[in-house]
């Protein structure tokens, strides 16, 4: 039996890959780690407790990753979904745009060298590229957003590699939405939730998104757009365990109803604290290492 392959964002998550939120959030330097707000750290670990529970209880396998570089502060390493990719052939190890997120890289490769997964490349030297803009549209599609922290390069070498497997790469140049430093990837624009339906803000999404989702017949619904705003975009950011079984953060009541309206199965979770102060949502708290 296949013990990872993910390539697409929607089939049942067999195995996930997740992080712990270890380093005392309450304490960090929140200038450096571009967090707005002062973290309370006993809400962060009860928001990510109940968040695993969540993964747990839909029968995922959760693997916690090891951070052996102890002496370096990691903070963002709970967002696992951005420093490695996993296809039905391996792992490709990413390089992050962010600099304090470099080393984490490290930690995903020994990771895949330590469950025998085969690494079948890396993104190197100057090229960048982050998981948060790499989208599978289905197996042989991947959407790579061109942002602050996935670059030209990055793309080039990413594209090549998945070359190999057939996989056709389509580089999307993201819109400016914010500062440099915020973290607005592929991902903060739109979510998978089943192979033919996506979520979106359509006010944001360049053309060549919708001809793509037009063309494959994938239906493209639109969040409602204060709620996109007031979750600094992180109501977009939706988990799919399965397909139309979803994942979000609690407290965008719009959103939730365009879910279920449109024949979907939400399970919320309070996220305020560990997702919306540290920019990272459902989806950037997993890396997905096996799909159904």
């Amino acid at each position: 039996m296949k013990s990872f392959g993910a390539q697409n964002m929607v089939s049942t998550l067999k195995k996930v890959l997740m992080r712990k939120p270890e380093y005392d959030f309450s304490k960090i330097d929140l200038k450096k780690w571009h967090y707005e707000k002062t973290l309370n750290q006993e809400i962060v670990k009860q928001n990510y407790k109940d968040f695993n529970k969540i993964i747990r209880d839909f029968g995922t396998e959760v693997i916690e990753l090891s951070i052996r570089s102890k002496d370096e502060e990691l903070c963002d390493s709970i967002f696992t979904h951005d420093p490695s990719l996993v296809t039905e052939d391996g792992a490709i190890i990413l390089n992050m745009g962010k600099k304090l997120r470099k080393t984490e890289t490290i930690e995903h490769e020994n990771f895949y060298n330590q469950y025998e997964i085969p690494i079948i490349g890396k993104i190197s030297e100057k090229g960048t590229v982050e998981g948060g803009d790499c989208l599978w549209v289905n197996k042989n599609t991947l959407l790579i957003g061109q942002s602050s922290r996935t670059n030209e390069e990055g793309i080039k070498q990413l594209s090549n590699i998945l070359s190999r497997l057939n996989v056709e790469c389509i580089p999307i140049k993201l819109p400016q939405y914010t500062n440099s430093e915020s973290c607005f990837h592929l991902m903060s624009l739109m979510s998978m939730l089943d192979h033919d339906l996506v979520i979106g803000c359509i006010s944001l999404l360049p053309q060549i998104l919708k001809d793509e989702f037009k063309k494959r017949n994938i239906k493209l619904i639109c969040i409602p757009e204060d709620e996109y705003k007031i979750s600094n975009t992180l109501a977009i950011n939706i988990l799919a365990l399965s397909p139309r079984k979803l994942v979000l953060i609690d407290g965008y009541p719009k959103t939730q109803e365009l879910l279920l309206n449109e024949g979907n199965e939400i399970v919320l979770f309070e996220g305020k604290e560990l997702c919306i102060k540290t920019e990272g949502g459902p989806t950037c708290l997993t890396r997905p290492i096996l799909r159904d």
